[in-house]
């Protein structure tokens, strides 16, 4: 398990993140949401041990992620950032390679991942192609497959910074299955959306951030009212449907 306890962050005397705590259990999915600057990527990046808190911490089964060696804590944790910069024309399939690096697997079974990811992701076509000459959408579903590439028998925890930002219907309907099935693994995913209706389809836990602060946290029935969305982005949210799960639509408040 994943545990945040007490996380507080500044930079420039402004507060980023204040008193943060929550937990990341096996086998669950937790979306992050919130307006811009909720402090959402913050937070992931704390989680993932890639920055550190003024105060609090950030444990995986007891241990503190940021004593844990960054080839070790690779092999236990994937993450997905929005910021992908790779400017070199590798091939689609050398970029999904990648993510098998921490996993220091033999050249067959390299192979085996990489063809098994790029299937899952409808990417076989583009195997060969410069990824460099993609479109933003086609980079995204390369950049997720390569994340999901290092998600090994060790992984423990998957994190997903706004994953689906460029991708249509189709692509993000099967990321949300991949997810899933990460998850059904007994991985504990952290994913960052701003789509409430994703949101309400992929998560067992809902967390709300406002100003760097927790709004709420909880089930989605609990946390993902039409009173708590529209007071946390400002916005007209309305609830049309509530069954299997609710679908939301907004609009200014006038």
């Amino acid at each position: 398990m994943l545990k945040a306890s007490g996380i507080c962050l500044k930079r420039s005397a402004k507060t980023l993140l204040e008193d943060i705590s929550l937990e990341l259990r096996p086998g669950e999915i937790t979306v992050l949401l919130g307006p811009n600057g909720a402090g959402k990527s913050t937070l992931l990046g704390l989680l993932s041990g890639l920055q550190s808190a003024d105060s609090g911490a950030v444990s995986l089964n007891e241990q503190l992620v940021s004593e844990i060696d960054p080839q070790l804590r690779a092999r236990f944790m994937a993450m997905y950032t929005q910021q992908q910069p790779l400017n070199f024309p590798f091939r689609v399939e050398e970029v999904v390679a990648l993510g098998c690096y921490p996993l220091m697997l033999p050249s067959d079974l390299t192979a085996v991942r990489v063809s098994d990811c790029l299937a899952q992701f409808e990417l076989q076509s583009l195997a060969l192609r410069d990824y460099t000459s993609l479109s933003g959408g086609e980079q995204q579903r390369v950049q997720v497959a390569r994340v999901l590439a290092q998600v090994g028998e060790e992984c423990q925890v998957l994190l997903l910074d706004e994953p689906v930002s460029e991708m249509d219907l189709k692509y993000q309907q099967l990321l949300l299955q991949r997810v899933r099935a990460v998850a059904q693994r007994g991985v504990a995913v952290c994913c960052v959306l701003h789509d409430l209706n994703l949101a309400a389809q992929l998560a067992d836990q809902v967390v709300l951030l406002q100003q760097g602060r927790m709004f709420g946290v909880g089930s989605v029935a609990k946390v993902m009212t039409a009173i708590n969305l529209s007071q946390l982005y400002g916005a007209a949210v309305t609830q049309v449907v509530s069954d299997p799960q609710p679908v939301f639509v907004s609009g200014l408040i006038s």
